[in-house]
């Protein structure tokens, strides 16, 4: 299904897929709140997160009062302390409980993005990497916005690295966390790669499991149109609800370079013939 929707360019059908494989290995709608997939958490538990961010002083991270609305928020209140997450649910949850549902929680997969551009450009004659501003920049600031050529191919590099390693890895460690799911998977990801305003998909890639750190290349092209464009990046996960992450790639796209174009085939060709 998802190989159709990306040779039709289907941006919103490519993404519903993704969410169909993660309701379906953790047996959990998509609208349902996150927290439900940790072991023994039901739906009249969840008064406890809620509890817990109104607290004074609770829930605060980087000096903002942060809602416990899904695992992303439960992740970073925790900050790998057990502690913390037992006296959150303490109040319902024997100590066995506890126990299965932080291992749960401590072995989800947290992974920071790292990105960067690869291609030609006119000014400097040469193939070079540029990276991205990291999320959060302003685009109003002229620096967050990268200079591309119209109708050209290039390639984005994507460093994904696992934050949360806690203890030695295992080989068996990179098995998805799925009680509901049938037979045993291997975690996984899905990047999507779209522009959101003519919902149109770029580029679709599955990544393995992310045990340290992996980097990825996703090829796209720029619009023909020259002036300002936002493209998006997904990261899904193929196991867990909750855990994905979106990236905007601001272009400015400027006039399409006959020499860049040039170039970037003959790289192409001699990178095929090696």
């Amino acid at each position: 299904m998802l190989d159709v929707a990306a040779n039709e360019g289907w941006l919103v059908t490519a993404i519903s897929i993704c969410n169909l494989v993660q309701m379906i290995v953790q047996g959990r709608w998509l609208h349902d709140s996150s927290l439900l997939t940790l072991p023994h958490v039901e739906q009249q538990d969840l008064y406890l997160f809620r509890k817990w961010s109104n607290r004074k002083g609770r829930g605060n991270v980087g000096g903002f009062n942060l809602p416990i609305e899904g695992l992303p928020e439960l992740i970073a209140t925790c900050n790998g302390k057990e502690s913390v997450f037992a006296a959150i649910v303490g109040q319902e949850f024997q100590s066995s409980q506890i126990a299965q549902a932080w291992s749960f929680l401590s072995h989800l997969p947290v992974l920071e993005v790292h990105m960067s551009v690869k291609g030609w450009w006119e000014q400097s004659q040469q193939q070079t990497e540029r990276p991205l501003p990291a999320a959060g920049a302003n685009p109003k600031e002229g620096s967050s916005w990268l200079d591309v050529h119209a109708d050209q191919e290039y390639v984005l590099q994507v460093s994904l690295r696992r934050v949360n390693l806690g203890q030695q890895r295992r080989k068996q460690d990179s098995k998805a966390q799925a009680s509901r799911f049938p037979k045993v998977k291997d975690e996984g990801w899905f990047l999507v790669m779209g522009e959101v305003d003519r919902r149109e998909l770029l580029a679709v890639k599955r990544v393995g499991y992310v045990r340290h750190h992996t980097a990825v290349s996703v090829a796209f092209y720029t619009p023909e149109r020259t002036g300002k464009c936002i493209y998006t990046l997904y990261l899904m996960s193929d196991s867990y609800l909750g855990l994905d992450q979106q990236y905007d790639i601001h272009l400015n796209v400027a006039p399409a370079s006959i020499t860049a174009q040039v170039n970037t085939e003959v790289s192409d060709s001699v990178t095929d013939r090696s």
